[in-house]
């Protein structure tokens, strides 16, 4: 599951789900949906760090392994996982791009975190410049020390053993 739109473009490029990625707006409605809809069963979301994590949904998480601007947090009795980028997605992508020493502009895209969340926070934005976040993502995901290959694996290790997740590796 994921927040908003930009974080189901990156988990597209990421990892092209069979089927498509259960899309809500707000973290409190990716954990809400999490809890109603996946009792008993596997799940993973990503969803922002820029608000305070104190809904009752989220007090059920405990902190289970931070890399850079990346956290993951598992439930304390659900085969549950949340993982949080960066302060939001786009300043995830900004981090991401500087580590890889990657020009937003290449790509004709803003590098001021304002003009980023206009495209980024409106759909009909987003939707004209998808192919142009794709190709970032996926040359950002090349580079091994980027925050974006750390959260590409933690993905794929969940995909592979969605109720042993060990990210300590």
């Amino acid at each position: 599951m994921t927040e908003c739109h930009i974080d189901t473009l990156m988990a597209k490029v990421i990892l092209f789900p069979k089927k498509d990625y259960n899309h809500q707006k707000g973290c409190n409605n990716v954990l809400k949906r999490m809890r109603e809809m996946f009792s008993n069963r596997t799940a993973l979301c990503i969803i922002d760090d820029d608000k305070k994590k104190t809904t009752k949904d989220f007090l059920n998480f405990v902190h289970y392994k931070t890399h850079n601007s990346l956290t993951i947090y598992k439930h304390k009795s659900e085969p549950h996982y949340v993982i949080t980028i960066g302060k939001a997605a786009e300043n995830f992508i900004l981090h991401c791009a500087e580590q890889c020493k990657i020009l937003l502009e290449d790509y004709d895209l803003p590098t001021d975190l304002i003009e980023l969340k206009k495209i980024t926070k409106h759909t009909k934005s987003l939707e004209d410049t998808e192919s142009k976040f794709k190709k970032l993502f996926l040359d950002i995901k090349q580079n091994e020390n980027s925050d974006f290959c750390k959260l590409a694996q933690w993905i794929e290790m969940f995909k592979e053993n969605p109720y042993n997740l060990d990210v300590k590796l």
